[in-house]
């Protein structure tokens, strides 16, 4: 979900008491509130699951923990969802005549798109998008430097993220580097097993009050100080003034054949070291990085492989960049849509033409699989409790994003929203309808918006997710299993 930063708001002002200590009657519990109370009485999941759906919430649980740990970084999400899909017989439609079973269409590296043959053309596609991107710190193309004794890499923001979670936190280097004549070299550092971490430093307590405590939250991190702590062994001799610079750059050739020059033409990416774990003491949650939105890539992926000979074709897109607008030839601004329905309908038979593949995707029903912010009871302010997410409460459907005002919001018809609805309801699908958050604290988007400019309906559907945008986010196994039980209907009833 890309981040819409709230304005300025105003102190709220202290009430004014009248004179006395005695307390006035205690006032009366407000419909709002009756109803906030009726709501948070729901029976969750885990209340109405048998054993047998309990083994199938824990097996699936622990299969999308391995894919957290091993798909941090958009190029890795794409890989695993290509070889799921060669896997279950996916052909390269760039390469294939004619399709009998599914095929995929990749972009870059970094965007892809799977298509599931149908039988009736005439009503367009069922289809789900996703991305794969999520909040991280990239390395600057120059990045190495020394100071203060120490060897050095710095960083650059991608995406909504709190600074200080990113500081004083074990690091893993993730990415490649494309070499002049054209070799590609892939590492990662820090998750591997005997692997040293990296991390950004941060300042004692004892020396912080001018430098941070004193000043306002986004002045207190600027992102130039998110520098990376690489080296502190020098190298070569003591004439060099650069020695610490010389320890990164032998590490650099010693362990990958790389010159300093070749991060030029690198994707290096800072990712959270260390694995998905089980949250609680009771083991129900799932914490990690990047369940924004790497869950519904999971189970979008999931819910379309489980399908067989569906009535409608199927299309399931997991596009990049979405957590800095979707600008840019893989996120969902660019063409991919029209390029991977134009593509569908050819190897299906049919003419594939520009007026076919606007008048399908103008009748086609879709969902933009991205997860929901839960309800944090620690800081409950920001949420309207009438229409919040609560973990383990089953799937978010949410009509409308964006931020004041519906801004940058597609918003679902009413007719849509009924449609979907129904097919959860008749399909046995404990959901809920959420909003994110009260009116003027923020927001955000996803890429409904984007969809929506092809006419079709879409609306937001995916899990709650506490302390979303942070390097370790949470959610619940019983929302997830049925998250993908919602996408596996949507696919077959939509």
């Amino acid at each position: 979900m890309t981040t819409f930063f709230a304005p300025d708001l105003p102190t709220p002002k202290k009430p004014v008491r009248s004179g006395g200590t005695k307390a006035g009657p205690r006032p009366s519990q407000s419909a709002a509130t009756k109803e906030t109370d009726s709501e948070e009485k729901q029976p969750t999941i885990w209340e109405k699951i048998s054993p047998a759906q309990q083994e199938e919430i824990e097996s699936l649980a622990a299969e999308y923990r391995n894919f957290l740990t091993e798909a941090k970084t958009e190029r890795a999400v794409n890989k695993y969802v290509l070889d799921k899909a060669k896997d279950a017989g996916y052909d390269d439609m760039a390469k294939a005549d004619r399709l009998t079973k599914g095929g995929y269409l990749t972009h870059h590296g970094k965007l892809v798109g799977l298509f599931e043959p149908g039988r009736d053309y005439t009503q367009g596609f069922n289809l789900l998008v996703t991305h794969g991107d999520s909040p991280r710190l990239d390395l600057k193309p120059r990045c190495l430097y020394q100071d203060g004794g120490l060897g050095l890499l710095k960083s650059n923001l991608y995406g909504g993220l709190k600074k200080y979670q990113w500081l004083a936190r074990p690091l893993a280097l993730w990415g490649f580097c494309v070499l002049k004549d054209g070799r590609k070299v892939e590492f990662r550092f820090g998750d591997e097993p005997g692997d040293p971490v990296l991390t950004v430093t941060d300042i004692l307590p004892h020396l912080d009050s001018k430098v941070q405590r004193d000043k306002k939250l986004t002045d207190a991190f600027p992102a130039e100080r998110l520098n990376v702590l690489a080296a502190s062994t020098p190298s070569g001799p003591e004439r060099d003034k650069t020695r610490l610079k010389t320890t990164i750059r032998n590490i650099l050739w010693k362990r990958w054949g790389l010159k300093e020059d070749d991060l030029i033409s690198s994707e290096i990416e800072l990712v959270p070291a260390g694995p998905a774990r089980e949250v609680g003491l009771d083991g129900s949650l799932i914490g990690g990085y990047g369940q924004d939105d790497r869950l519904s890539v999971f189970l979008g992926l999931k819910a379309l492989l489980a399908q067989r000979k569906p009535e409608k074709p199927l299309l399931m897109i997991v596009f990049d960049r979405e957590e800095i607008g979707s600008f840019g030839s893989t996120g969902a601004e660019s063409n991919f849509v029209t390029r991977l329905a134009s593509g569908s309908l050819a190897l299906a038979g049919h003419s594939g033409d520009w007026r076919q593949v606007t008048e399908t995707l103008a009748s086609s029903r879709a969902i933009s699989a991205d997860v929901e912010a839960a309800l944090d009871p620690t800081f409950k302010e920001v949420y309207d409790e009438l229409n919040a997410a609560h973990l383990g409460l089953g799937p978010c459907l949410t009509r409308y994003t964006g931020g004041v005002a519906k801004y940058g919001a597609s918003e679902a018809r009413a007719e849509y929203m009924a449609r979907i609805r129904k097919i959860f309801d008749d399909s046995d699908i404990t959901w809920q309808n959420t909003l994110l958050g009260k009116q003027e604290y923020g927001g955000g988007g996803t890429v409904a918006l984007c969809l929506a400019f092809h006419g079709l309906s879409v609306v937001d559907c995916g899990a709650p997710v506490l302390s979303m945008h942070s390097p370790f986010e949470i959610t619940s196994k019983a929302d997830i299993w049925m998250t993908m039980k919602a996408y596996q209907a949507f696919y077959q009833k939509a």
